[in-house]
């Protein structure tokens, strides 16, 4: 078996230098208990980073709609329901929110959203309480945010040395 070496493409190298600038921004604020860090906008900048700065932005929204729609219907079933601590409560109240993101999701034309609301949803109602629930679910949402401009800027400041039949 013969390896080829392939010289990194454009994208690979944006995607590179997004994810160093999220880790750098988000490094003064880490938290060793991965509540609020660099991982998921690192994370948020590699889903983000897409061939051209409108798909870049364009899939940030799904994943900032999929993030909001799961944390606030999680947020919603939290404060309707107080027997939450109940196992089958919580795994029907689970099924539930998952099928109402996934409903509205659907509805407003974003079903790639419905998947990363489900788990925003799932860590919202399945964490053991206190006040790291609604810090993840914040978390998400700051650096879901981040990880989105740093990749529209990253696309569009860095050049792209595509045929423009190619783009």
């Amino acid at each position: 078996m013969k390896l080829h070496w392939h010289k990194p493409g454009m994208r690979n190298i944006k995607t590179a230098v997004a994810v160093m600038v999220c880790y750098f921004l988000f490094l003064p604020v880490w938290d060793p208990s991965g509540e609020v860090g660099p991982f998921y906008a690192c994370i948020a900048s590699v889903i983000c980073m897409q061939d051209s700065v409108e798909k870049s932005f364009r899939q940030g929204v799904s994943r900032t709609i999929g993030t909001l729609l799961g944390g606030a219907i999680g947020l919603v079933i939290l404060f309707l329901d107080d027997q939450i601590h109940n196992p089958i409560v919580l795994g029907l109240m689970l099924g539930a929110g998952c099928v109402g993101v996934i409903w509205l999701c659907n509805l407003i034309g974003r079903a790639s959203s419905s998947s990363l609301g489900c788990v925003v949803l799932s860590v919202v109602l399945i964490n053991h309480g206190g006040p790291e629930r609604y810090l993840y679910f914040l978390s998400r949402v700051v650096e879901t945010v981040t990880g989105i401009v740093v990749a529209v800027a990253v696309n569009h400041l860095l050049p792209d040395f595509r045929k423009p039949d190619s783009k």
